[in-house]
């Protein structure tokens, strides 16, 4: 459920490519790194997100593998490691 819900900002946080109108709709362009998302056991696997470089999806990905809270304490992000059971694991690849 965690790797849906940052899947939404992964989207959000993908960069997109140039494009023509200058908008969301009209972006183009495919990026090297692939940030891949899979069920248990490889799978369902989809493309969550798109990065320029490895060290770009390695970062989203360890911070995507934390869970974070933005409410206990206001204008603050706290994150920790994620010791509970996984319904899934995601990938940077190429």
């Amino acid at each position: 459920m965690r790797l849906l819900i940052c899947m939404g900002l992964a989207l959000t946080l993908s960069g997109c490519g140039g494009s023509s109108d200058g908008g969301i709709k009209g972006a183009k362009g495919d990026t090297p790194v692939r940030y891949v998302i899979c069920g248990q056991g490889v799978t369902n696997c989809f493309v969550g997100a798109r990065f320029k470089d490895m060290g770009s999806c390695q970062s989203h990905k360890d911070w995507a593998d934390m869970l974070c809270d933005s409410k206990s304490t206001p204008g603050a992000m706290v994150c920790r490691k994620d010791t509970g059971p996984q319904i899934g694991i995601a990938y940077c690849t190429l």
